[in-house]
């Protein structure tokens, strides 16, 4: 029931994309169908329903602080682009995340690309490779706030999940 729902859920949010990017003419319905049901069919494939799920409201408030960060890291490396000293100290920093498997680490990892300094290289297991723009910055509590709220999104006890991962990582 629980692949239905997430099935459903999602050719419900694909539709009402399309929707929205047709600017609501019905013309293009039968051929918005088609890539619905397509892009579904992809989008269960790469990424099968988990057991973890979103909360509205705070994900309303996860929306909010993220469009905020990306706007505060545009401004980050403008600042830096445009300083004649370009006070940077790049290199690559790993964390062992405490977020279960599957949808909540992978918009950890997603949300990170997009915060000031700092772009997901690679997350394999619960270990997540950043690159960071200057690592002298506290990038590790930038990480384990924005870890938590995500967290948060889906529901879920960063403790809890630790102890789950503890025995299989």
């Amino acid at each position: 029931m629980r692949t239905v729902t997430t099935i459903s859920g999602r050719m419900i949010l694909l539709l009402l994309v399309w929707w929205t990017l047709t600017e609501g003419d019905p013309s293009g319905i039968g051929f918005g169908l088609v890539i619905v049901i397509l892009v579904t069919a992809i989008s269960v494939r790469l990424f099968p329903p988990g057991t973890a799920r979103i909360r509205p409201m705070p994900f309303c408030l996860f929306v909010l602080f993220f469009a905020g960060r990306s706007v505060t890291a545009g401004i980050d490396v403008a600042r830096r682009l445009l300083s004649p000293s370009l006070p940077v100290s790049p290199g690559f920093l790993t964390f062992h995340l405490n977020l279960p498997e599957g949808g909540p680490r992978w918009l950890l990892a997603n949300t990170l690309s997009l915060m000031p300094g700092t772009l997901s290289v690679s997350l394999d297991g619960a270990r997540l490779d950043l690159h960071c723009l200057d690592t002298r910055d506290p990038i590790e509590a930038d990480v384990r706030a924005v870890e938590q709220k995500v967290a948060r999104v889906f529901g879920l006890s960063l403790e809890d999940s630790a102890a789950r991962a503890g025995g299989k990582e």
